[in-house]
């Protein structure tokens, strides 16, 4: 990993830690989120996935639109730093580590 490479992902590292936080504080049922990238084009690269403890808690995130609130918190913070999401409804992923159950 290039100096570069780490500098970049210190960045997001803090961001998404902070709207992790913020997150768990606010929204019933999100745990926790995670991130991967290709460094060498962030914006269109950096994918986010929000992490539910349920399949209820999800759908009912859905239904009352707060995944769109969370998405937008997320790429905000990012822009912030100026990491730009290109397309937040592809970048920005909503699931939950429940087995089964729907």
């Amino acid at each position: 990993m290039r100096k570069s490479d780490k500098k970049i992902e210190n960045t997001i590292r803090r961001v998404l830690t902070e709207v992790c936080e913020q997150l768990k504080e606010n929204v019933a049922g999100f745990e926790w989120l995670t991130h991967k990238v290709d460094y060498n084009n962030v914006n269109q690269t950096l994918t986010v996935t929000l992490m539910f403890d349920s399949f209820a808690s999800l759908r009912s995130a859905k239904a009352t639109l707060k995944t769109n609130d969370m998405a937008k918190d997320v790429a905000s913070a990012l822009a912030k730093q100026g990491i730009e999401l290109k397309n937040i409804t592809k970048q920005c992923h909503f699931d939950t580590d429940e087995r089964n159950g729907q």
